[in-house]
């Protein structure tokens, strides 16, 4: 995990998410320029689920395969698609296969 890497989503435009995560060997890049396994956001206090849409759409369209966004403060998470924003309860990948229950991430 790489919290706060800069990813370079287009030739122009760079995004950091909170957390990145990558399978296999450590990348010796400072900036991603492949896309990671996952990336994670996580909403502060004053931010809103709809304005990490944009954000979201940047990784997914690089590449990406998992992009998750966390609220701390309801206990939720969420699974991002081109398709749209879902809640999930389990957060999930494929190959390497991460399975983590939401109830699990947030206790207390």
């Amino acid at each position: 995990m790489f919290p706060e890497r800069r990813v370079q989503v287009k030739p122009t435009r760079f995004r950091i998410p909170d957390i990145c995560v990558v399978a296999g060997a450590e990348p010796e890049e400072q900036i991603f320029t492949t896309p990671p396994l996952v990336c994670i956001e996580i909403l502060s206090s004053d931010e809103r689920l709809s304005e990490m849409q944009k954000r979201c759409q940047d990784y997914l369209k690089f590449g990406v395969p998992y992009v998750w966004i966390l609220d701390p403060h309801k206990h939720k998470a969420f699974h991002c698609t081109l398709s749209g924003i879902f809640e999930v309860t389990v957060l999930a990948t494929e190959n390497p296969a991460i399975h983590i229950p939401l109830d699990a991430l947030f206790e207390d």
